[in-house]
């Protein structure tokens, strides 16, 4: 399957090569293309993972997910004081909050409604979900996020995701994106512990979970650099269980921002408006001119 989504890319093959190529200069050719097959195949263990979670259970849970830095969670959920998971797209990102809520963690997602996806993978990815915890979405009220805080419960986010208007820009293996200001807006405002979670994949759909404190000298737009910095070691250290393609889909973001001078409501105005050179990894805007474009530079293109 992956031989066969690496093969399907085609022209889009050059674009992850690129970007791998800036990323870890040392990499010949046969290196970087041997990345990018490795990351595809990690890609479809997790499209497989969506439907092999419907076989977790209590039972078995325990002898597939090695553990590093359990009680680095458990400290931070015995303080009472709620759980903020930062997990970026890394590895099997979907199937590690349904993992942390078999093993007894109150737990709580943010996840796409996948309103474009077939019934069968939008039912994957949501049904055993909501079997095992609370599924929210970002178009509904907020106000859950503060009474889960406030029960000392666990939230995953994906700070990797889109951004918003309200997003902080950062650098991201030496391109600027938008990325989520949440984590340190939670924070600020309500003292919940910040940590950095993810979910590596192994062979025999085995999974190694584990987690980094992650306490940022500022709760502003330098500590979410700091989190982004702290994803690019992680990524680095195993560099195909990044997923590229989220990389590629925020620089390609960031360029169309950068030529409609706005930053839209809703993310899939930006893909509408994306032309080919977006997507060029030769084409890094300087992230001082990025920067510049305020959140109240609102696109109405939306409308």
């Amino acid at each position: 399957m992956s031989s066969v989504r690496y093969l399907g890319n085609r022209k889009m093959n050059s674009v992850y090569l690129g970007h791998l190529s800036r990323i870890f200069p040392d990499m010949n050719g046969i290196q970087l293309r041997s990345t990018l097959k490795g990351y595809w195949r990690v890609h479809q263990k997790a499209l497989l993972g969506l439907f092999y979670s419907g076989r977790l259970s209590m039972e078995n849970v325990p002898g597939i997910v090695c553990w590093e830095n359990r009680d680095i969670l458990d400290e931070a959920v015995n303080e009472g004081k709620g759980v903020l998971l930062l997990v970026p797209h890394f590895g099997d990102e979907r199937t590690l909050h349904i993992l942390l809520a078999i093993t007894g963690y109150a737990m709580h997602v943010i996840s796409s409604r996948y309103s474009d996806a077939p019934e069968i993978l939008k039912e994957a990815r949501l049904s055993v979900s909501r079997r095992w915890h609370h599924v929210a979405f970002p178009d509904e009220p907020l106000r859950w996020i503060y009474d889960a805080i406030e029960r000392g419960e666990v939230i995953q986010i994906s700070p990797t995701g889109w951004g918003g208007p309200k997003g902080h820009w950062v650098k991201n293996f030496g391109v600027p994106v938008l990325a989520s200001s949440t984590p340190v807006r939670l924070a600020k405002s309500t003292g919940c512990r910040l940590l950095i979670a993810y979910n590596r994949v192994l062979p025999g759909m085995k999974y190694h979970i584990a987690f980094h404190r992650f306490d940022p000298e500022n709760l502003d737009v330098s500590g979410t650099g700091q989190l982004f910095a702290k994803f690019e070691v992680i990524a680095k250290q195993y560099p195909e269980q990044y997923n590229w393609m989220n990389l590629v889909i925020r620089h390609r973001e960031t360029n169309t921002i950068a030529r409609l001078g706005s930053i839209p409501k809703e993310e899939p105005v930006l893909e509408a408006a994306a032309v080919r050179a977006d997507w060029d990894p030769a084409n890094i805007k300087e992230f001082q001119v990025v920067s510049s474009i305020s959140a109240s530079a609102v696109s109405t293109l939306a409308e």
